[in-house]
């Protein structure tokens, strides 16, 4: 039995200029899912994590968000802004680590003493509590990817796709982050983790999805509880995109 589909694509084709650098053929990603994109740099991870976050509109597809049918131009409007998706460096604003966080939650409308409270509990599931007034700046890279995560975690996005966001942390750091995608996972977002070195966050996935040569196809990593469609078309141009 399947659980709810966040969002499904058939016949997703992207090219830049005349570069066709993605064509997938079927994509179907649920709820509470964490999936790992895998292959090399320019196999098109980027690319498929940027529509997939409404930051890229596709050149051709058939889109249903929530179960409903949208345009490729339509899915990226109603994408952008729910899914959140964080790159390998990820961009803070200037000023302390509690101020990032507290930016989503004042679009959202929440008041300063609310704010203050989820800044706190936040910082706290990240462990980085103790940095809560310190210069974004001053952050090492992993306690900078914690803190976008913390950030992500207060908007509580449906869907959460990270590229390579583990490339460069030491163990530790990376160790720290799989319990963070678990908890998300727990809370009911769903995952979609880019990256080219798989094997330490196997354990953490339903189901992995290899890109290479310009075919994409279905790795189960957990096969009873595998969730993604496979997808077997093949990319005209083996452009490097990322």
């Amino acid at each position: 039995m399947t659980g709810e589909a966040l969002i499904e694509v058939a016949d997703l084709v992207v090219e830049l200029g005349r570069r066709r650098v993605l064509d997938v053929a079927k994509l179907r990603i649920e709820r509470g899912r964490v999936v790992l994109l895998c292959g090399d740099n320019g196999s098109g991870k980027t690319t498929l994590l940027k529509v997939l976050a409404g930051l890229l509109i596709a050149g051709r597809g058939a889109f249903r968000c929530l179960g409903s049918r949208m345009s490729p131009r339509g899915a990226a409007r109603f994408c952008r802004g729910r899914h959140v998706y964080l790159h390998q460096t990820p961009y803070l604003f200037d000023g302390t680590v509690a101020e990032n966080v507290s930016y989503g939650l004042e679009l959202r409308g929440h008041d300063r003493a609310q704010r203050e409270i989820e800044i706190r509990e936040a910082l706290a599931w990240a462990g980085l509590d103790h940095l809560a007034d310190r210069p974004s700046a001053q952050l090492s890279t992993g306690e900078k990817q914690r803190v976008a995560l913390v950030r992500a975690r207060v908007l509580a996005p449906p869907l959460l796709l990270l590229d390579e966001i583990t490339a460069n942390m030491d163990t530790a750091s990376r160790q720290r982050v799989q319990t963070m995608l678990g908890d998300f996972q727990r809370a009911g977002s769903s995952v979609v983790l880019a990256t080219h070195d798989p094997d330490s966050l196997t354990m953490l996935a339903t189901a992995r999805i290899e890109l290479a040569a310009g075919r994409m196809a279905e790795r189960s990593a957990a096969p009873e509880r595998a969730t993604i469609i496979p997808f077997q078309r093949h990319v005209t141009d083996s452009s490097r995109d990322g």
